[in-house]
């Protein structure tokens, strides 16, 4: 298992190191007039070989030599990479002591361009003797960008056995957004300044700047007691000294430079700084009303996913958002993964076209602004009521008519004198007794409805006649089930397979409805068979009626 993981890791360190260039020193700290190596190992998925370019000052190029290639060939995410490195060794030599300076420095890779940050030697006059125990923070480079992450690793040396180690201080690291590595302990043995080693890990950790100018590294504060080896002492020499000697040593302080991203940042720049991927995985994208839109985003990369909040993807008043969650896990030191869980639910009918999510992050290598498109597909939202369309049409003015004065007719002949006024109501009692008879019997009707069943009688719920003809409409179907989606707030295949249909009918119903859903949503565009069979059918009207007789039985 140990060797499995160790053989990931060195995958994704290979995959990390795609054009990239490091530049070692050996010794690290060089004495006037002595020559010594500047190693530029380039990584690289190139084919093209890589023209090495910089400005010497207080440094002399004594010679140049090409120490070979290595290939790796790593298959990850689906796909086959090769990474090539190739080492090119510097002999330099400084005739004055003090610092000396490796500047514009850059790597040709034919038409792209490998940046490397100015890089600063102290000569030394004379070679120092090493201590015997030592602590040193250890750091990629000293110049970065606001947000950038750099690792910090915390290493204890020793010529001589360490008895006993006591941490006395941990590095503060303010202003820096921190994330505590756990790594396995190792001892290992390495060469400083031509003098041999043994080098433990004590402490790593990753940084992020939040600030930009001048940032400081703490130092490190340790409690070491090792063999003082004394002359004369003949168990010294193998580690074995009668006696010991406990000292409290510290690393130096280190300086980082911090710079501002450029101007202007997009504005989908998510605020991540260094190489991320982004996946989009959209649910069911063909909806009923009710029914939750569920889509996760997944963000891989080397940048602070801690400040990271979830990027917004859908803006629509059909469809209510939920608080997204997000889900940070550490792979190793140099990258990490949040997953962003989203949680819509459809409240109306929509239909949203297919489009595109930008996001972007800055790559500090290229100094630049790297944009991922992220493809929504379209998203359906069916089975709700339609809305009325709204006509702004001015409201009519109403004049209000003149009342018609009849004439009075003189009649021809005497007669006792005409009372108009007295009589003319009376010409309105067959109307009015009509009406009180029709409201009499529906009252009635109503009354002996509500209070009386009858064995032999039952409403019956009509089945659209366009079924009956051998024509399948889905939203005939849905305004037929609409009174058990109303009370339910599911959708009809959910509601067919918990109602108490026979399980004959209920998988004609579902069946339909799969068959339906192929003929709208599938890229084949082919003629649904339908057959009608009126038992089925008959089947779920009784049921519906019977849930729409419950609702209506219900004390309002």
């Amino acid at each position: 298992m140990k060797i499995l993981t160790f053989l990931v890791m060195l995958m994704m360190s290979v995959v990390a190191f795609g054009n990239e260039l490091k530049i070692e020193l050996n010794p690290n700290r060089p004495v006037v007039g002595e020559v010594f190596q500047a190693y530029f190992r380039v990584f690289t998925d190139s084919e093209e070989e890589p023209v090495i370019n910089f400005s010497p000052s207080n440094l002399e190029v004594a010679g140049k030599s090409n120490q070979g290639v290595s290939t790796r060939t790593v298959y990850a995410n689906g796909k086959l990479t090769v990474t090539r490195e190739v080492t090119i060794v510097y002999e330099l030599v400084s005739a004055k002591a003090g610092q000396a300076y490796l500047r514009d420095i850059n790597v040709q890779l034919g038409e792209r361009t490998i940046k490397h940050p100015s890089l600063t030697i102290n000569i030394l006059k004379e070679p120092v003797e090493q201590p015997e125990v030592f602590v040193m923070a250890d750091t990629p480079k000293n110049s970065l960008f606001l947000g950038e992450g750099i690792v910090v690793r915390y290493y204890l040396y020793a010529k001589v056995p360490v008895s006993n180690l006591d941490v006395k201080q941990y590095p503060k690291l303010n202003k820096f957004l921190k994330r505590y590595i756990q790594e396995p302990e190792r001892t290992e043995r390495v060469a400083v300044d031509g003098q041999l080693f043994m080098r433990t890990q004590i402490y790593a950790a990753k940084l992020f700047p939040e600030k930009t100018g001048k940032l400081k590294i703490d130092p490190l504060r340790l409690s070491v007691t090792y063999p003082s080896g004394r002359a004369g002492d003949p168990f010294g020499a193998f580690g074995l000294s009668r006696d010991f000697k406990t000292k409290t040593i510290s690393s130096e302080v280190i300086e980082l430079e911090v710079k501002p991203l450029p101007e202007p940042t997009p504005g989908h720049f998510t605020g991540l700084v260094g190489t991320h991927e982004f996946q989009l995985q959209v649910g069911a994208s063909k909806l009923i009303v009710n029914e939750p839109l569920e889509i996760k985003l997944t963000v891989a990369g080397v940048g602070a996913l801690e400040n990271l909040e979830a990027p917004a993807l859908i803006k629509d008043p059909g469809l209510e958002e939920f608080d997204s969650n997000g889900d940070l896990k550490i792979n190793d030191a140099e990258k990490a993964t949040k997953v962003f869980d989203y949680t819509y639910l459809a409240k109306e009918n929509i239909n949203l076209p297919a489009k595109e999510v930008a996001l972007s992050y800055f790559d500090p290598n290229t100094e630049k602004f790297v944009t991922t498109q992220l493809n929504l597909p379209e998203i359906v939202v069916a089975g709700g009521k339609a809305l009325p369309e709204k006509k702004n049409e001015p409201p009519k003015e109403i004049t209000p008519k003149k009342p018609v004065i009849q004439p009075v007719k003189e009649p021809t002949d005497f007669a006792s004198p005409i009372t108009i006024d007295e009589w003319q109501w009376k010409s309105w009692l067959p109307y009015i007794n009509l009406s009180l008879a029709v409201v009499a019997i529906l009252i009635s009707f109503g009354w002996f409805i509500r209070h009386k069943k009858f064995t032999g009688l039952n409403l019956k719920h009509d089945i659209p006649t366009s079924f009956k003809k051998g024509e399948f409409e889905f939203s005939e179907f849905i305004k037929w089930m609409t009174p058990v989606i109303k009370q339910t707030g599911k959708s009809p295949a959910l509601i067919i397979k918990e109602s108490p249909l026979p399980e004959e009918s209920k998988r004609y119903f579902i069946d339909l409805l799969d068959a339906n859903d192929y003929k709208i949503y599938s890229t084949r565009k082919t003629d649904m068979e339908f057959k009608y069979h009126p038992n089925h059918f008959k089947e779920l009207g009784r049921y519906i009626e019977s849930v729409r007789n419950e609702n209506s039985s219900q004390p309002s």
